[in-house]
């Protein structure tokens, strides 16, 4: 943390307070530090991970310039951001590299394996990290992860409807694809309550790490359409729910009377046999409530990357998401200041655990003694493929869940199925 002095400005953007705390002779820049995801392990291009970044900037530009923090600014310099390629391996040397600097926060760390390794080194350096995307259920827990905060909720919250989405339209039968990491293990644990809870059997399940090679998913594909497996459900990161709608669309199995489900919405810029793949299936979201906030925010987002942002795309949702995140560092330095307290790791953690503001992705607060966000409204996503330009993949809006009471809601009339029908599949 630096000191400079900078003239007192102040405007009022994107619902930021204007009510800073008072000016004070010498200013203070607070330089945070950022693992974010802009390539996968394998060198592709990460959209979501990109816009999260850019989220991230597009906060901090904001905050600075509304005069929220006075004089003071928060700052995230290239050289204390890393792409860790939502990736575990070698995370926790990542964020050690940028706990060992003069960072008041570590921001991003969205991915839920790689989080856990990453809560691990901030206990031991005593820094806060506020993640914009891991909802591993194991990091729910305060008391094992001290140092870690999250503006979203844990996998059971997302999961877990999918199967309710399944029972809705009379499924009993499926094959269940998940991956052995943290997040993978959790929503495992996830599916099997709600499958039981449903009274749907999960005839075969097939687990495997991260990132196995598309021969082998392949033939555990193979052994469930043979045992007559119509229906799929895949909890796991983006890459390999993506091999898994490679390979049914490599076995034909994208056909009418068949349903798939996954915890992860993918991107247009993954392989036309994914797209083509995952035609019908549906995968869970937050759900954005309609304000001028987000709307400023899909300008911003849409003037700082030069070109379109589709409001329904899982880019954008992180972006948004990514936001908020740093929203939440900005309201607790300010709160900090107002009660005439230090601006200082520990105040950050103790001040960010007691986040209640209004963000792009709605009102923003903690489940009381954990990590995680309190009543995120969730949003059930159907694909219809490719739109029109064959550049962006067409996810519509079919159903909600009520945050109070978590009963779903689906528009059938807004569905397509896989094989591009309309006709639900036999009850």
């Amino acid at each position: 943390m630096t000191k400079s002095n900078n003239n007192f400005h102040i405007f009022c953007v994107l619902g930021i307070s204007c009510l800073a705390p008072a000016s004070s002779a010498t200013a203070e820049i607070f330089d945070l530090g950022g693992m974010y995801t802009y390539h996968y392990h394998d060198g592709r291009y990460a959209d979501w991970g990109d816009y999260a970044l850019h989220g991230a900037h597009i906060a901090i530009e904001e905050v600075n310039a509304s005069g929220m923090l006075g004089d003071d600014q928060i700052r995230l310099k290239r050289q204390n951001t890393i792409d860790y390629h939502c990736w575990p391996e070698r995370a926790a040397l990542m964020a050690e590299t940028l706990m060992q600097k003069d960072i008041l926060v570590l921001t991003g760390a969205d991915c839920s394996s790689p989080a856990v390794e990453i809560a691990k080194v901030a206990a031991r350096y005593a820094i806060p990290v506020i993640s914009n995307g891991a909802n591993a259920s194991i990091l729910t827990s305060a008391e094992e992860f001290p140092w870690f905060v999250r503006v979203v909720t844990p996998s059971e919250a997302y999961e877990g409807y999918l199967i309710d989405v399944a029972a809705h339209f009379g499924i009993t039968e499926i094959g269940y694809f998940y991956t052995t990491d943290a997040w993978g293990l959790g929503a495992r644990r996830v599916i099997h309550e709600y499958a039981k809870r449903r009274d749907i059997r999960i005839v075969k399940e097939f687990g495997f790490p991260r990132d196995t090679e598309y021969e082998t998913v392949r033939g555990y594909m193979e052994e469930a359409r043979d045992a007559g497996i119509r229906h799929i459900v895949m909890t796991g990161p983006t890459p390999d729910t993506v091999t898994v709608f490679r390979t049914l669309h490599a076995l034909e199995m994208n056909k009418p009377g068949n349903t798939f489900y996954a915890a992860e919405m993918i991107s247009a810029d993954e392989s036309p046999e994914a797209v083509n793949g995952s035609l019908g299936y549906f995968a869970p979201m937050t759900m954005l409530p309609e304000s001028g906030q987000q709307q400023n925010f899909l300008r911003a987002l849409e003037s700082r990357l030069d070109q379109p942002v589709d409001p329904h795309s899982k880019a954008f949702f992180y972006g948004a998401l990514s936001y908020d995140h740093i929203l939440a560092v900005a309201h607790a330095i300010k709160s900090i200041k107002v009660d005439g307290k230090p601006v200082n790791r520990e105040n950050m953690m103790t001040y960010l655990r007691a986040m209640d503001f209004e963000g792009v992705t709605g009102h923003i607060s903690l489940v009381n003694g954990t990590n995680d966000r309190a009543n995120m409204p969730v949003q059930i996503f159907n694909s219809h493929g490719y739109k029109d330009d064959r550049k962006t993949v067409n996810f519509v809006p079919v159903g909600s869940v009520d945050p109070e009471t978590g009963d779903l809601s689906l528009d059938e009339s807004a569905i397509l199925w896989p094989g591009g029908t309309r006709t639900a599949p036999d009850r």
